[in-house]
């Protein structure tokens, strides 16, 4: 089940992985880092859809996204989510426990899953050969990092990279919207993130609650004082978080530099690798991305009913209703749109969009459509940024 909406912000102060009262920390040079989307992405599925279906059954989840569209309309997309799991828990069908289960439960292809590891390990097979500098002004160069950029919630984002043991795989952030448990009543600190109590749902240990305990998703873009794009939610424009990245990737000043008055830290643009498959996607591409870097775009239809599933799934379990056509990674997108692949993941009819309206990507683009896709592309890419590492 799926629910298109266009998603809207409110004035909520956000919080991301790097952002600590209001000064967001450097981070680490490399030489390329890979950029993921989230939802039908990293999971087989639509977080905000597949949690509450957990408690409800998609017939239910159908109604009551229609029926907060109708009432709230199509602008107020986290609210919703957030009501749906706040009726829940209020009517007995599900605890704050049972949302951490559900999130920590969504399905993945076991590829993607290991094109994820296979980034995370580059840097310990290759750090001995990536350091810099003498004794005393040795410095570490990793030669890729990761980083999430998604207009899902960190509440389930987290949940689920914590159970699967890949939490600490995103050394440029988890960039999102964030997610608190905090009071229905009583008194609230306005000097809090969250006004009041902010237990992130992913974090806390015990996950307990009461019906006196809410959910309250907080917007991202409202750190950068909004944004006007008009190809992203109000609530995130990629393109916006993305270029606040990679201004924080410094070069960090060696042992001789720290010692004089003169050496400053420098600005370093890292080839960037996106994957997704999102309209809101194309949006870095569009405006980011240069000729250096490559968008890994999915193509082909989601699965059918995702909600139902969990756990590691291979592509032959997951990847359903293709139609006859079959097509190479490697061809250009406007062949796959051709060969009608692009019924459910706009991606791609997006970037076409942009394109009648004179807006073209200046980036590599290579399509996947499996996990093996995927993972194929990956690995390619660590072998170029390996090689042109030592060739350096």
């Amino acid at each position: 089940m799926t629910v298109p909406v266009d998603r809207d912000s409110s004035a909520s102060a956000p919080r991301s992985s790097n952002f600590i009262l209001g000064k967001e920390s450097p981070l680490p040079l490399v030489r390329t880092l890979f950029i993921w989307d989230f939802d039908w992405t990293i999971v087989n599925c639509n977080s905000d859809e597949y949690i509450p279906s957990q408690f409800l059954g998609d017939e239910a989840i159908v109604h009551k996204f229609r029926e907060g569209l109708a009432k709230h309309g199509p602008t107020k997309w986290h609210e919703i989510v957030a009501s749906i799991i706040n009726e829940c828990i209020d009517e007995g069908k599900c605890t704050r426990g049972d949302v951490v289960e559900a999130a920590e439960s969504m399905p993945f292809l076991i590829d993607v899953r290991g094109a994820l590891g296979d980034i995370d390990s580059t840097n310990d097979g290759d750090r001995g050969d990536c350091s810099k500098g003498g004794d005393d002004d040795s410095q570490t160069k990793l030669l890729v990092g990761q980083a999430i950029v998604s207009d899902g919630n960190d509440g389930f984002i987290g949940a689920y990279l914590k159970r699967n043991g890949m939490r600490n795989y995103f050394s440029h952030g988890i960039e999102t919207n964030a997610a608190f448990w905090e009071s229905k009543i009583g008194d609230f600190n306005e000097n809090s993130p969250s006004g009041g109590k902010n237990d992130n749902i992913a974090d806390n240990e015990s996950n307990n609650t009461t019906c006196n305990e809410r959910l309250r998703i907080q917007y991202h873009s409202a750190k950068y004082g909004g944004h006007s794009c008009n190809r992203c939610p109000p609530n995130l424009c990629k393109s916006q978080v993305v270029n606040d990245i990679l201004s924080r990737i410094v070069e960090i000043p060696t042992q001789s530099s720290r010692l004089g008055d003169s050496a400053m830290q420098q600005p370093y643009r890292p080839r960037i690798v996106y994957i997704g498959d999102g309209s809101n996607d194309a949006c870095p591409a569009l405006h980011v991305l240069n000729e250096n870097d490559v968008l890994l775009a999915r193509v082909g239809r989601k699965r059918r009913d995702p909600n139902s599933k969990s756990g590691a799934e291979t592509d032959e379990d997951a990847i359903e209703g293709h139609g006859k056509h079959e097509f190479h990674p490697e061809m250009h997108y406007h062949e796959v749109e051709a060969h009608g692949a692009v019924n459910a993941f706009p991606i791609l009819s997006t970037l076409r969009k942009a394109e009648k309206e004179g807006l073209h990507p200046k980036c590599r683009i290579c399509v996947w459509r499996s996990g093996k896709d995927l993972r194929s592309h990956v690995r390619r890419i660590l072998d170029e940024t390996k090689r042109a590492w030592v060739e350096d």
